[in-house]
């Protein structure tokens, strides 16, 4: 009998240090300043993906320029090292790899739409940051580098994002000189994003 409460006593005590270091580690979702969550061009909707993802990182190591990484902990348990892409690290050229993450994918989590279907996110201004923006000065850079004719200045040399030309590749952000953090920074488009023909509209 007494074995028996000393057994429970240590399943209980084992338990309860489970429980610390999952929550440590970031098995359970946490609140953080984690960057936005891009997935690679043609990745299924963030459910279904996460669900058929093997966190194998076949194509985080096929990628051509280096810009995806296996998502931390700060996005929680259920997306703990599937597939991230980070413009910080380099711009996505999907159009010159052939796609070369989704050929990786061995489950089809990662599919191959054509060029002008693909929308990993949409870029957006932090007017705040931005020198031209918040200083009055000039810089165009994030234009500069766009190869979609997504970014426009205004009548006072101010970018703006045409939203429907962006592709979320990233051009923008891995080359913005705002320090320490860029001012154009990819955003999630939504569930579906990567499947909507682009256009001309404006932000």
């Amino acid at each position: 009998m007494r074995r028996l409460r000393l057994a429970r006593r240590e399943f209980l005590a084992w338990g309860l240090a489970g429980a610390a270091t999952a929550l440590a580690y970031g098995l359970w979702p946490q609140e953080s300043d984690a960057s936005p969550l891009l997935r690679p061009p043609g990745a299924q909707d963030e459910v279904s993906f996460v669900s058929r993802c093997l966190r194998c990182q076949e194509c985080v190591r096929a990628c051509m320029t280096g810009c995806l990484e296996a998502a931390g902990r700060e996005y929680g348990a259920a997306k703990l090292w599937t597939p991230k892409f980070n413009p910080a690290l380099a711009k996505c050229e999907f159009e010159l790899c052939g796609r070369a993450c989704a050929h990786a994918c061995p489950v089809g989590a990662i599919r191959r739409p054509d060029d002008d279907e693909v929308r990993i996110g949409t870029a957006r201004v932090n007017r705040e940051k931005c020198i031209a923006w918040a200083e009055g000065k000039d810089c165009l850079v994030c234009q500069e580098r766009c190869s979609y004719g997504a970014i426009e200045p205004d009548s006072r040399g101010r970018p703006h994002v045409l939203e429907e030309k962006c592709t979320g590749c990233g051009a923008c952000q891995n080359t913005c000189v705002t320090c320490p953090d860029a001012a154009i920074v990819v955003f999630p488009s939504g569930e579906g994003a990567g499947r909507g023909k682009r256009g001309r509209g404006r932000s």
